[in-house]
């Protein structure tokens, strides 16, 4: 395999990428039904990344079960993306008005309300411990006064 091309050939699809994401990727094709034009919107998002690698050298080693190896050739490469879509609302367009209707994620409002809870237990659960170490630090400071003086 020639590692000179498929760099290339990944380079060039990465190149790419912000050509293809343009509004297309976030509103979708019109649909129109019974006077009324209806535009799909999403949230998009995402990620990529790759990474190449050559090696030579003569370690002297021993690898699984018990073999000795002094190979010191070595390539190796690789690439890996992802994404996401979310639909976000949707655009509807009369001869008359233009209304935006958002799309409601019950769970991800869900999940928004778990973590805000989550956080302000931890952060009162922590004042309550602080505070406890406090009083218990200024009963034995008071017991140690009392029996010294």
């Amino acid at each position: 395999m020639n590692t000179t091309s498929a760099t290339e050939e990944m380079v060039q699809s990465i190149s790419e990428l912000p050509e293809r994401m343009g509004a297309g990727a976030c509103f979708g094709a019109p649909l129109e039904r019974e006077g009324h034009t209806l535009i799909p919107v999403a949230r998009v998002s995402f990620g990529y990344g790759m990474g190449f690698g050559r090696g030579s050298g003569g370690d002297v080693g021993e690898h699984a079960f018990g073999h000795k190896s002094d190979a010191g050739e070595g390539e190796g490469g690789g690439g890996g993306g992802g994404g996401a879509s979310t639909p976000v609302a949707v655009i509807d367009v009369t001869r008359d008005d233009v209304v935006i209707k958002p799309i409601m994620d019950p769970m991800r409002i869900a999940l928004s309300w778990m973590g805000l809870v989550g956080w302000v237990a931890f952060w009162l659960l922590l004042t309550m411990r602080t505070a406890s170490r406090e009083r218990e630090k200024t009963r034995r400071r008071e017991i140690e006064t009392a029996r010294a003086g």
